[in-house]
């Protein structure tokens, strides 16, 4: 087993777990993003959230799937492991730092970086490994 196809089986299912995990959240208790919120939020502004929220967890589900589906020929599909790292870079440690600076609490967010930085980094560090055939 490559460590693209790994990499794509790790991060997939861990991508599914997420989602639904956050599925469970969202449909049994939205209004606990208000006890995350550092800001004064009415029920409508914290429901907007949710359902924003909702977006990215099902955008998560999606992707989670396909790096599964696709993993099982991964020397075919490392656009993939490219494409979801750079969105980890991009979306995830660049939105958690765009957060930060917007007053949202950093003990909260740098751990989910830290996460972001790891699933980035070895995704790339893997894609050149076997780019370059060591």
């Amino acid at each position: 087993m490559t460590k693209t196809t790994l990499w794509l089986r790790l991060v997939g299912g861990f991508y599914l777990l997420l989602a639904l995990t956050s599925l469970r959240v969202l449909s049994v208790d939205p209004q606990m993003f208000g006890a995350m919120n550092p800001f004064a939020a009415d029920a409508s502004a914290l429901r907007a959230f949710a359902d924003a929220w909702l977006i990215f967890v099902l955008e998560m589900g999606v992707l989670g799937a396909i790096m599964l589906y696709y993993a099982r020929d991964s020397a075919h599909n490392r656009i993939l492991v490219l494409t979801v790292s750079v969105l980890e870079l991009i979306r995830g440690a660049g939105g958690d730092l765009l957060w930060m600076s917007r007053g949202w609490p950093t003990t909260n967010y740098i751990p989910f970086m830290i996460v972001h930085l790891i699933i980035a980094g070895t995704g790339l560090f893997f894609l050149r490994q076997e780019s370059t055939g060591k």
